[in-house]
């Protein structure tokens, strides 16, 4: 028996988090939303005490109010939940090596062979219960999973929720599946799930038993190889990932619901996109602008560029592609920009025209980054943002299901 991976999954991290630094939002439902002024939001986490009423991630706040009429809702405090997590990784990475942090909720590591017998594995898991506990706080609660595989140990980890601990182990295989969905399972999606079901393969028993060749028919490539070991515990070297899109998404605060609002936030969110560009020392080919207008008209709005990370080049774009927005649309609602075509430093060849003007902007915005890295991210920038820059709910720090805010590089001081 070896159950190499421990693979941890926090618990409703947001709202425990919450819970446990506001002791009077314990054993209360409460919904965790981007801003408190608008109605047409919708949940981005919410309390085990708000989830047995069906409030779950996605719920409006309408209907959350209509499922749990004693909800409390809480705007998300996004500079606390990456402090936590920080803590919290750290303390981990005292008991086990941490290998990597997938989200801020989630985190895995791989157990030496002296800790791969189940009761030294289960200790382990005890001893990181135990010190989330005692470092950071009762309500702040993991389910932990114990696999031969990471795929497996991230199953595991979703069991038996909330502050589980489950071992899956060759043995166990595949029975202890069963009870799983085929939604449940990680890399099975809308369009997966409709070519299994068409396969006739309905539930976890008939998925594990199909062959390896069905798999790869249905997922038409390699990955349906990788899914079938995967299911039968097999532990292949994970698929190194690279960084495609950097990009920011907001719904707008009433305030800021007119064109010169919506205008002034896409250039904030692009100099913080433009930030973070250069941190990771990219360089972007495409700009795409994204607006909602109202409930129901979407617009957006691409250009191709050579590879930049100048805040003013790609300023100049954003500001020819806004000139061919709707004009006679309802008030834009929400705004999304995305820098995609991404090419890291190394493999970047600057331009020969405007080269001498394009090095020394970039020298003065890595200055100016160094600045807001001390003093906030609002402490100096471009004049095009300067509108969403006075106003605290534009644009404000986000964390995402890929993304971990850098707390020196974004920080709002909120």
């Amino acid at each position: 028996m070896a159950l190499r991976y421990l693979f941890i999954d926090f618990d409703s991290f947001f709202a425990s988090v919450e819970q446990q630094f506001h002791p009077e939002l314990r054993g209360r439902p409460i919904g965790i939303v981007p801003s408190l002024n608008v109605d047409s939001t919708c949940c981005i986490a919410a309390s085990y005490e708000a989830k047995q009423y069906g409030v779950k991630t996605g719920t409006g706040v309408r209907e959350a109010r209509y499922l749990c009429p004693g909800i409390t809702f809480i705007q998300a405090g996004h500079s606390d939940y990456v402090r936590t997590h920080e803590k919290i990784h750290e303390l981990i990475h005292e008991i086990i090596y941490v290998d990597a942090v997938l989200s801020i909720d989630e985190m895995y590591g791989r157990l030496p062979p002296q800790w791969q017998a189940p009761d030294k594995a289960r200790a382990k898991a005890l001893e990181i219960k135990a010190a989330l506990a005692h470092r950071i706080g009762p309500y702040v609660r993991a389910s932990i999973g114990l696999a031969p595989n990471r795929f497996l140990a991230k199953l595991a980890s979703k069991m038996e929720k909330p502050n589980g601990l489950v071992l899956l182990d060759f043995e166990d295989l595949p029975e202890a599946l069963y009870s799983l969905r085929l939604e449940d399972i990680t890399g099975i999606g809308r369009n997966i799930e409709r070519r299994l079901r068409t396969a006739r393969i309905t539930d976890l028993p008939s998925l594990c038993a199909a062959s390896r060749r069905k798999l790869h028919k249905i997922w038409g490539s390699v990955e349906g190889d990788r899914m079938w070991y995967a299911l039968h515990g097999f532990d292949l070297p994970a698929i190194e990932t690279q960084t495609r899109t950097i990009g920011h998404s907001h719904v707008l605060p009433p305030r800021l619901r007119t064109v010169h609002g919506a205008h002034a936030t896409l250039h904030r969110m692009l100099q913080k996109a433009c930030r973070r560009l250069r941190a990771g020392n990219y360089f972007a080919g495409h700009l795409l602008i994204q607006v909602k207008f109202g409930f129901e008209l979407r617009w957006k709005q691409g250009v191709h560029c050579f590879p930049t990370q100048d805040n003013v080049t790609l300023g100049r774009l954003l500001n020819r592609l806004w000139l061919k927005h709707p004009t006679e649309a309802e008030a834009p609602t929400k705004v999304a920009i995305t820098l995609s075509d991404l090419e890291p430093a190394s493999c970047h060849t600057p331009s020969l025209f405007d080269a001498e003007n394009q090095t020394r902007r970039i020298q003065l915005q890595k200055a100016m980054d160094q600045v807001n890295k001390r003093f906030g991210s609002r402490m100096i920038y471009y004049a095009d943002a300067h509108e969403a820059q006075r106003c605290a709910e534009a644009a404000p720090m986000r964390i995402s299901f890929t993304h971990i805010p850098d707390l020196e590089l974004e920080d709002d001081g909120e």
